[in-house]
């Protein structure tokens, strides 16, 4: 056995190292501090022809490369056409008088690009079927996925540099609402502020003023009963323009529901009850909806790293996969699970959530590029997650990227980004109509971010030419 596997060597040693490709490689690869742990896998899409390989089967912290797993499993389970909606749902049969005996429910299925004009898509829906009274109370129900809205709070041990909005099933603006601070009076003066979206529900205690001196404002937010309380103290340098701050929404559902009420007022809905955070019943029946495609969500998640919504679609997924309220462990199961007759994951893979935040993640390069063929091999995956990742050149995280004409719109690809971690990895077409597959990571302790790279463009250009 031992013969065979020096044989083996040999032969993968002989073949591809003295190639011109690969001696050009490895003169880039050379470049790489020796206190950098690297990990390189590039094959050709069309044959699988292994090109180059270091340390394919070592455990790395992919950074956002653990988004291409979040994305493709949604597509893989879902289909690229699922629907995540935000449903409006009552409990009475009869409406033909205008009238809803009983509550209204505002229930979040995954839709985390839902906004106040989604919202008011609803309303209007609604107001459309003639509906001029509510007797009940409006409800926001979350319960789709669970209620641990922070990373933290799911994840053991965690410390992300990056702080999210809480994570939820029903969501609105990524469940934040922003106060913009005035400081153009007097010194001394209390500062000016106004809410967006506009609310009935937000008390602001102002204690900040305005100020000589460069200052910040500290704001503080906490939920009592259907109130939210804004504290805001500090100061702010007088000047002519405002400042807009987000605050994160301590209750989802709560918030949601009471934003609703407003909006349905506004619009001539009287409502007779409280809002309120609850269930809705399974027999209600759905008068409105929006929502947004799978293929949509993941362009928007992929390209531009956007890491909320794949938190998001990381805990959807969980519901969807187990049947049972969306969580963590179900959303992991999903992934370390969808593609084992396929032999993608291998046992150095383990992932805690779904944007690649956390330093917990751990992924090989091997495994990223055998999920990728899989997706190159199949049609009715391969369009939309090859047109969700950002290009090189032209949009997304690789817009700003260093270009040639050979690689300008020719990579499609995803990139990483943590402390201490650089990422790439993505689909490369060369000059001569070559597809390439490639994941590039690097673990670095000296010469920094844009050196490391700088490295990963260099193999690209090769590549490319």
């Amino acid at each position: 056995m031992s013969k065979i596997i020096f044989l083996y060597f040999i032969f993968i040693y002989s073949v591809y190292p003295n190639s011109p490709l690969n001696g050009k490689l490895n003169n880039i690869i050379n470049k790489i501090p020796s206190s950098t742990k690297a990990s390189i896998y590039i094959i050709n899409a069309n044959t699988g022809e292994s090109l180059f390989e270091k340390n394919i089967n070592t455990s790395m912290i992919p950074a956002s490369n653990t988004k291409l797993f979040t994305t493709a499993v949604g597509l893989n389970l879902m289909g690229p056409k699922h629907v995540f909606e935000t449903k409006i749902l009552i409990d009475d049969a009869d409406i033909e008088n205008g009238k809803i005996d009983g509550n209204l429910y505002i229930k979040g299925f995954g839709h985390s690009t839902f906004t106040t004009n989604d919202l008011d898509s609803l309303v209007s829906e609604i107001k459309d079927l003639g509906i001029k009274l509510i007797t009940g109370s409006i409800i926001g129900d979350d319960t789709y996925i669970d209620d641990l809205y922070i990373r933290d709070d799911w994840i053991m041990h965690e410390k992300a540099n990056v702080r999210l909005p809480p994570v939820s099933a029903l969501v609105l603006n990524k469940n934040q609402f922003v106060i913009t601070l005035t400081s153009n009076g007097k010194i001394g003066s209390k500062l000016g502020y106004s809410i967006k979206p506009a609310c009935s529900f937000i008390d602001v205690i102002m204690k900040a003023e305005v100020t000589r001196t460069r200052t910040r404002p500290r704001i503080r937010s906490s939920q009592d009963g259907n109130k939210i309380k804004v504290t805001v103290t500090g100061g702010l340098r007088k000047r002519k323009t405002s400042r807009s701050y987000v605050v994160n929404i301590a209750n989802p559902p709560l918030y949601i529901a009471s934003l609703l009420k407003d909006h349905l007022q506004a619009a001539g809905i009287k409502v007779l009850g409280k809002p309120d955070k609850g269930i809705a019943p399974i027999q209600n029946r759905v008068i409105a909806s929006v929502g947004i495609q799978l293929d949509s969500l993941i362009a928007l998640t992929n390209k531009n790293s956007n890491n909320y919504l794949a938190e998001c679609l990381f805990k959807t997924i969980g519901a969807y996969y187990s049947g049972e309220q969306g969580n963590s462990f179900y959303a992991t199961q999903a992934i370390l699970s969808s593609f084992d007759d396929d032999f993608i994951i291998d046992d150095e893979t383990a992932v805690v959530d779904g944007s690649g935040i956390s330093r917990f993640n751990t992924i090989t390069t091997g495994s990223i590029v055998r999920l990728l063929k899989y997706i190159f091999n199949n049609e009715s995956l391969y369009n939309n997650f090859y047109h969700s990742l950002a290009i090189s050149g032209v949009d997304g995280t690789l817009k700003d990227r260093p270009v040639n004409k050979f690689i300008k719109g020719n990579f499609h690809g995803k990139t990483g980004t943590l402390n201490g971690v650089t990422a790439l990895s993505g689909y490369l077409t060369s000059r001569k109509n070559n597809t390439y597959i490639i994941s590039i990571i690097m673990e670095f302790k000296s010469k920094g971010s844009r050196f490391h790279k700088n490295l990963e463009d260099q193999i690209l250009l090769e590549l490319a030419e």
